[in-house]
């Protein structure tokens, strides 16, 4: 059973009475209503568990990179070592030693490329640990907030009824109001995941194409091999940014099976990026690293479009017709109210005093428009010299080849985009019947109540009569 019908419940059974409507009670209650629409359209509850899953995830990403960063500064040490103990007394010849010189210098520069990988990641992550602190404090005292409304608003509507729903309609629009409202929220946390992923994807797309166009700069035999090494490290530092953008992308929408970058490919690049140091002295490694970082980057391209669709052709459909299922739910269950408070006043003899009209009802932003929500992307960057915008640099070259539409991956089905509607509907149904239940079963209690004190007034009239 829902929270607010459980508060119904319990404010109807302590039967809290008001002794009368003023207009002091109207406007609070309009006040309140509005405050209470205009956190809901921000969908702060839904949007709060979800930061905070996240943040539970991230938490946990830290403690790994944590572990990874300490594993590859003892694999480093131990590959410097081997190169620094090398002894070429140990060896038959010059030429077997600089055979297996060369053998423990390239896993030494592995292992220290691997080193170097793994703070860069920790580093990254860290300050974006403390930002989702800040923000999810914030968003925690939102839906404290408006949790008190609720309570409030709900303590003030059993006041005005006398302590239960001003007609079985009240209560059945209510509970249709939620049920619109649940299935709008979810749309809408579905919008801002995706929209969120979609701009972690933007910024991994960028950082791909420099990525790709740095490491073709690699192979320009005019380079020194400092100059290589620099290139190289640029085309690395964008990879790396890249790799964390799409996992989180892939974190964000942790149900959802991309048909394009799916873990094992960003597996696959993560390790193409640990080799970089070795792949860029050798022609044939160099374009096989390279095939793998052009291929991934048109295979973000392609999670781009298929994102952009899944947003464009569904999400954004739904969402309206969401938004406007919700502002017809919320007006009949504001009219049935207006009614049922002009029969109280009435029945009150204060007509005269308190005269209640529609307009004294309408809420603020009355075409109930969903609130934008603020993007909370958290994004990963290469160096600060990399361009922070989400456009990519001049000399990057164009994008991809788009996919064709018919040739695109088909958008999830609505229950992985949205849970299951069908369930949620199935459990309002269900609280509307246990509430019907509960409130015959007090009827009942009442009827006993009532039917005891005609029985024991009737005995004291038979004993007055004997008497």
């Amino acid at each position: 059973m829902s929270e607010k019908i459980q508060s119904r419940l319990r404010l109807l059974l302590l039967r809290s009475y008001i002794s009368e409507i003023t207009m002091e009670t109207i406007n609070k209650y309009v006040a309140l209503d509005n405050k209470i629409r205009m956190f809901e359209n921000k969908n702060i509850r839904k949007l709060c568990d979800s930061e905070k899953k996240r943040y539970d995830d991230m938490v946990i990403a830290v403690k790994r990179l944590e572990e990874e960063h300490e594993a590859a500064k003892k694999r480093t040490a131990k590959e410097k070592a081997d190169v620094d103990n090398l002894d070429i007394k140990s060896f038959l010849n010059k030429e077997a030693f600089d055979q297996s010189m060369s053998k423990e210098k390239a896993e030494y520069l592995e292992a220290l490329n691997k080193e170097e990988l793994a703070k860069k990641k920790l580093d990254s992550v860290k300050p974006m640990l403390e930002k989702m602190e800040k923000e999810i404090k914030k968003e925690r005292g939102g839906v404290k907030e408006l949790e008190e409304m609720v309570q409030e608003q709900e303590e003030l509507l059993s006041k005005i009824f006398d302590g239960a729903y001003g007609s079985d309609l009240e209560n059945k629009l209510e509970s249709d109001l939620d049920l619109v409202r649940e299935k709008r929220q979810r749309i809408g946390n579905a919008k801002y995941k995706w929209t969120n992923g979609r701009v972690l994807l933007e910024h991994a797309c960028n950082q791909l194409a420099l990525a790709n166009k740095r490491w073709e700069e690699v192979k320009n035999a005019s380079l020194s091999m400092q100059q290589k090494y620099t290139i190289a490290t640029e085309a690395r530092n964008n990879l790396i940014a890249a790799i964390q953008n799409l996992q989180s992308c892939q974190k964000y929408l942790d149900n959802i099976d991309f048909p394009y970058c799916k873990p094992k490919e960003v597996t696959t690049l993560e390790k193409a990026t640990n080799n970089i140091y070795i792949d860029m002295q050798s022609p044939d490694r160099h374009k096989h690293a390279g095939e793998c970082y052009s291929v991934t980057h048109r295979r973000a391209a392609a999670l781009l479009q298929w994102f952009d669709n899944v947003i464009n052709t569904v999400i954004e459909k739904d969402i309206m017709e969401a938004t406007k299922e919700e502002s017809e739910a919320s007006k009949k269950l504001r009219a049935e109210r207006i009614k049922l408070l002009k029969e109280k006043v009435e029945s009150q003899g204060l007509g005269d005093q308190v005269q209640i009209s529609g307009e004294d009802l309408t809420l603020a932003d009355d075409d109930e428009e969903q609130a934008d929500l603020e993007i909370q992307a958290v994004i990963f960057k290469a160096d600060e010299k990399d361009n922070n915008s989400l456009q990519p640099e001049q000399d990057v070259g164009p994008a991809p080849t788009p996919v064709p539409l018919s040739e695109l991956a088909p958008p999830p089905d609505n229950e992985a985009l949205f849970g299951n509607i069908e369930q949620l509907k199935k459990q309002h149904e269900k609280e509307i019947s246990d509430f019907q239940k509960a409130q015959e079963m007090n009827k009942a209690r009442l009827q006993q109540g009532l039917e005891a004190k005609l029985a024991a007034r009737r005995n004291r009239q038979a004993r007055s009569q004997n008497n």
